[in-house]
């Protein structure tokens, strides 16, 4: 298995009186990868690598290099949009564009940019240049000129962009303006610069392209990378034994370290993919791969031609390929893991490693309130929504000399809760429902690592008292066409009010109705009406989740009941502060949290499908900034 390097420092910024800025220029580009075993053919796809690097060899990997930030030293990154070929003429997609979505819409021009594009036959996918915009999921207390906004996406500095097209998005110039006038960087053809405060908790956070209507292809297409958070005081661990500082497994990978080296703290990000027998990525050209709807599309009707609600690879890709092995030593390792799959929720299930021993240390948002034992207490099983994180401790010790695999038992299919073998089959065993192999060696030398028992993590802050609760709907929309009535044709966000509590759908281009106070402590209640589970994830934020409960879906009048007495709690692994939170099926999942910075962002469902077809909506942290453009 690849460990991905960290990334090189394109330089250091010193500001008088103030802290030194890390700076980094990141590049988009096309490359050739052999994702798949030796003797099969490589893979074209998209990584984001280093602009330049002091001897010249840059690396560009899907996923990408990780970026090591330190606590309270900002970062700057110039992130540049290169896909382009040799002679400067723009690449168009590896995957086929729905045009028909409401999405960055290049062609539409200034005018018609970000919109939902009407036809009059039915289209076939774009085949023009490539927007994106990157967003670092996880970042906290950071601008909005710097948060990837949807509308904020950028064409390449291409030399064949065709007549009228848009080359940024709506928001691309108000964001460059707030940027120069922020912390003095100049944005221009092909790039943004986006800086990040990083005072926020230590946490595993990680980058991927977030462009309006098309963040799930650009990811698939290997967009995406690891971004470790470290230092600070909510980065000091003890040993409850001695009262002493504790000992982590590492190291990490560094620029210091050379590739290849002895690393006992690895970042795992697990992906599904499908590839054609060229190697070549497969993702759906056609929405009757879903559920054999062929037809008729838009306009003859109210369903999309190629946008498909959820995509379930068949392969399991790990650090960027697929079923690897990884050699490790009979003793700890931290591995920080990413789902960073399309639509699949995994279970990852260590059982069959004889004598591990796992512990949860923390998720998204940092360390948990205390260590949780996942084989004890949790069946040796770590359930992760798309985009959650897990940062564990995992114990080889005692782990005969042998090779295991890590499998994976979450469906092959959308995910309602529940427990594998019962309420839904586990993954294909010969397939996605293998993750990785672990090869089980001698330890070189002693384990100076703390046992995870013996952690005492860092003090959760608890957050203000909250002042405001927002009722919110999480929904889906099916066809009234009279020959596929009843399939999904898009996922939706809305509010809930009134007694009874009625919903009300919204579309990405509906004003703003979430408009915290900046300082302001909420409550946001998300009531899933679907029959599925939803990924959670709100920008700008870390939040506490408060509680879940039951209830009842009335269809018909759209609305929702309260069950009385089915209150639960977090799960163990949900303590501290997380940015994306499972919403299952029939309940409201309760989340708190502070808007410490004024601004535009987003709150969207993590199942990229969904999110890329209306299931987003911004919202606005204080008053209307000035010059901003029509919400």
């Amino acid at each position: 298995m690849l460990i991905p390097p960290a990334m090189p420092r394109t330089g250091k910024i010193t500001v008088k009186g103030d802290k030194n800025i890390d700076y980094y220029e990141i590049a988009a580009r096309q490359i050739s990868q052999q994702i798949l075993p030796l003797g099969l053919p490589a893979t074209t796809v998209w990584a984001y690598g280093p602009n330049t690097v002091p001897n010249g060899k840059a690396i560009f990997h899907s996923p990408s290099l990780t970026l090591e930030a330190e606590w309270g030293r900002p970062v700057r990154v110039k992130w540049i949009n290169e896909l382009v070929r040799d002679d400067g003429s723009f690449l168009p997609h590896l995957l086929p564009v729905d045009p028909t979505l409401h999405w960055a819409n290049p062609p539409g021009g200034e005018n018609g940019r970000d919109t939902r594009p009407t036809f009059s036959l039915t289209p076939g996918p774009y085949t023009g240049p490539v927007p994106l915009v990157t967003h670092l999921h996880g970042a906290v207390g950071v601008g909005d000129e710097s948060d990837g906004y949807a509308e904020a996406w950028f064409l390449p500095d291409a030399g064949n962009i065709p007549s009228g097209f848009a080359t940024e998005g709506t928001w691309y110039d108000f964001f460059a303006g707030k940027a120069n006038a922020q912390f003095g960087a100049s944005w221009g053809p092909g790039f943004a610069v986006s800086q990040y405060p990083n005072n926020e908790r230590a946490s595993t956070k990680w980058y991927h392209d977030h462009t309006l209507g098309m963040t799930r292809l650009n990811v698939y297409a290997g967009l995406a990378g690891f971004y470790l958070l470290r230092g600070g005081p909510e980065d000091e661990v003890k040993d409850v034994r001695t009262g002493g500082k504790a000992v982590l497994p590492g190291p990490a990978p560094s620029v210091q370290n050379p590739p290849g080296a002895n690393y006992h703290e690895i970042p795992i990000a697990i992906q599904d993919r499908s590839f054609n027998s060229d190697g070549s990525l497969f993702y759906p050209d056609t929405r009757a791969f879903f559920d054999g709807v062929a037809g008729p599309y838009i306009p003859f009707s109210d369903i999309s031609p190629i946008w498909n609600p959820e995509f379930f690879g068949n392969t399991m890709m790990v650090n960027g390929n697929t079923w690897p092995f990884q050699v490790v030593e009979q003793r700890r390792y931290r591995l920080r893991f990413l789902n960073g799959c399309q639509s699949r929720f995994l279970i990852l299930d260590f059982s069959a490693i004889l004598g591990v021993e796992v512990w949860q240390i923390g998720n998204e948002g940092g360390f948990l309130a205390e260590p949780v034992n996942i084989t004890v207490d949790h069946r040796n099983q770590i359930l992760l929504a798309p985009a959650e994180r897990a940062d564990c401790i995992v114990d080889f010790t005692d782990v005969p000399l042998a090779s295991y695999v890590l499998r994976n038992v979450g469906p092959d299919e959308p995910f309602a809760g529940g427990i594998p073998g019962t309420d839904f089959a586990p993954a294909d065993e010969d397939t996605t429902g293998q993750i990785l192999q672990f090869r089980v060696v001698p330890a070189r030398g002693r384990d100076h690592a703390t046992p995870p028992e013996f952690l005492e993590l860092p003090a959760v802050t608890a957050l203000p008292t909250a002042t405001v609760t927002r009722r919110l709907a999480l929904l889906e929309e099916t066809s009234v066409s009279e020959e596929s009535p009843g399939v999904p044709t898009e996922a939706l966000l809305g509010t809930v009010a009134g007694d009874p509590a009625v919903w009300t759908a919204q579309h990405w281009d509906d004003p703003i109705s979430e408009n915290p106070a900046l300082g302001a402590t909420e409550v946001w209640e998300f009531y899933n009406t679907t029959g599925d589970a939803h990924p959670m994830h709100i920008h700008e934020v870390a939040f506490a989740v408060v509680d879940r409960q039951d209830i009842v879906v009335d269809e018909v009048d759209q609305t929702v009941e309260l069950v009385e007495g089915t209150v639960t709690p977090p799960e163990p692994w949900e303590t501290g502060f997380k940015d994306t939170v499972i919403a299952y099926p029939g309940q409201v999942t309760r989340v708190q949290m502070t808007f410490g910075v004024p601004g535009q962002f987003v709150w969207h469902c993590h199942i990229v499908e969904h999110e890329d077809n209306e299931m987003m909506r911004p919202y606005r942290i204080g008053p209307v900034q000035p010059g901003q453009p029509p919400e």
